[in-house]
């Protein structure tokens, strides 16, 4: 295996808004190499999700010979149990979800979309009433879809599925995400779509993204998911000089340096840029994409609720 896992890691904070827009709340990226580390690294604002997508297929395609680390600030799945609670079929839980987002979320290249809408209808999917997906704008709020949390967690499923019986139950937090509630951190729930530090609407208008550049004739071989993809081990590139892996982040973990730029946007995907390459540098990176787990966290965690790459240890 390569001393260092990659060459170039890329930071993204992702946005759902509606409109073009740059600065605060919009998408930012950050690229390093990880060999030169400070000295190389450029900072980069999108206006919308369709110029980020473009932006990062292009740099992606030119380091076509190099081993790159792509972390994303957004939800790669939902609890276990939605994708059965939702009657969507697939090769595995989490691409069932992948999938159905994909083929349901239109997103134009003016940023206007209709996530409230695909929304409302898995939650109709998935039982009687509101939720569990909530936040919602009074003028999206429907029959399905409340502007606040209802009707509350565990949320109790309508569907009789294979592997799940009417009246399951759909935890408010993956497994991953209560580790950071468990070492004291707050973070939002996937089904959380608006709000301060929410991120159920990043989720349903990133993952089409993700899912399209994994999809992408000159990037399709190249692009794995961790953990979904790869499994969990020591070396997510399967010591593939070319690989690409996508990897779930949660860049507000870490501290943030007020010196790095003016908007906390641009800090976080530079602090975190910068944290990342130096425990690659360090040796230490690996060790992030094989954390302890319980077996069957691990099984659960595989199939359906994937990981964030700097959850604590537990």
């Amino acid at each position: 295996m390569n001393e260092r896992l990659f060459d170039i890691i890329v930071i993204v904070d992702w946005s759902a808004a509606s409109v073009p827009k740059r600065g605060a709340d919009s998408i930012w990226t950050c690229t390093q190499e990880v060999a030169s580390g400070d000295v190389d690294v450029d900072v980069a604002n999108h206006r919308t999700r369709s110029a980020a997508r473009q932006r990062l297929c292009e740099l992606l395609v030119a380091a076509e010979h190099r081993r790159v680390l792509v972390g994303f600030d957004f939800s790669f799945a939902y609890p276990a149990g939605t994708a059965a609670a939702a009657g969507l079929r697939g090769a595995q839980p989490w691409s069932a979800i992948w999938d159905h987002l994909a083929g349901s979320v239109i997103d134009g290249p003016d940023n206007r979309n209709n996530r409230f809408v695909v929304a409302s209808a898995l939650n109709a999917a998935i039982s009687p009433g509101r939720g569990p997906l909530w936040g919602s704008p009074p003028t999206s709020c429907t029959e399905t879809l409340s502007a606040t949390k209802a009707p509350g967690f565990g949320h109790r499923c309508g569907r009789v599925a294979e592997g799940l019986d009417k009246g399951a139950i759909l935890a408010e937090f993956r497994i991953c995400e209560r580790r950071f509630i468990d070492a004291g951190m707050r973070l939002s729930s996937t089904w959380q779509l608006l709000g301060a530090g929410s991120v159920g609407s990043q989720t349903l208008t990133g993952i089409p993204v993700a899912d399209g550049l994994r999809h992408e004739t000159r990037l399709q071989d190249r692009v794995r998911i961790w953990p979904f993809d790869t499994g969990f081990g020591i070396d997510p590139t399967a010591d593939r000089d070319d690989a690409v892996v996508f990897a779930e982040i949660w860049p507000s973990a870490l501290t943030d340096d007020l010196s790095l730029h003016e908007i906390r946007d641009a800090r976080q995907v530079l602090r975190t840029c910068g944290h990342l390459a130096a425990l690659d540098r360090e040796g230490a990176l690996a060790a992030l994409f094989d954390p302890p787990m319980a077996d069957d966290e691990r099984s659960i965690a595989l199939e359906e609720e994937g990981w964030i790459l700097n959850a604590p240890s537990g």
